[in-house]
């Protein structure tokens, strides 16, 4: 098994789990509970004692639309640098290659490939010490809000033969180009864990 690593901050980027077995359920709540209390510690002059409940609810939000078959996610990281927000959920995954073509894969994965019908895929190249060279993708989208974007990375590795991805979405594209760096430095923290104790 593939396990996704950060070095980032803990109590910015939360690891959330996508799935939990019956006999678990019952501690949703107490991860989101936990979750909430650490970003009211270390934020707590964005709020009063009785707003704690808001921060809960954000996180077990999060949890109820996991797991959801349209992300094909094996993990999950939180941002939650800003506590008036909900927090944002970056999904990490592998891919296996389906072609001897390393460059179209790559470029699959980020999805530079995909149509951007309001304008083209901005591809940059995007390199990690930990993971080697790879790529960045702002690809920009209509949907029932209006102007979205999916940030994507990936690189391949030649150690374990895949492909690997970091991606987020969000419709709020101030706050995605406002944050740009802090996203850009939290998918340099990525490294792979092939046997987690």
């Amino acid at each position: 098994m593939i396990f996704f690593e950060t070095e980032e901050d803990p109590t910015e980027w939360f690891l959330m789990p996508l799935h939990w077995s019956p006999q678990h359920q019952n501690e949703k709540a107490e991860w989101a509970a936990t979750c909430a209390e650490i970003v009211y510690r270390r934020h707590k002059r964005w709020w009063r004692s009785s707003d704690r409940e808001t921060l809960v609810q954000r996180f077990r939000q999060l949890i109820e639309v996991h797991p959801n078959p349209n992300i094909p996610a094996q993990q999950a990281f939180l941002y939650a640098g800003d506590p008036r927000r909900v927090p944002q959920p970056f999904y990490a995954l592998v891919a296996r290659p389906e072609s001897e073509d390393r460059s179209t894969g790559l470029r699959a994965v980020v999805q530079a490939s995909e149509e951007s019908p309001v304008r083209p895929p901005i591809v940059d190249e995007f390199t990690s010490d930990r993971l080697g060279a790879g790529l960045r993708c702002l690809r920009f989208f209509g949907d029932d809000e209006g102007l979205a974007a999916s940030l994507n990375y990936g690189w391949w590795s030649e150690d374990h033969q895949i492909y690997v991805s970091v991606r987020t979405v969000t419709s709020d594209l101030g706050w995605l180009g406002t944050n740009l760096d802090i996203f850009d430095d939290f998918a340099r923290s990525i490294w792979l864990n092939v046997d987690p104790e």
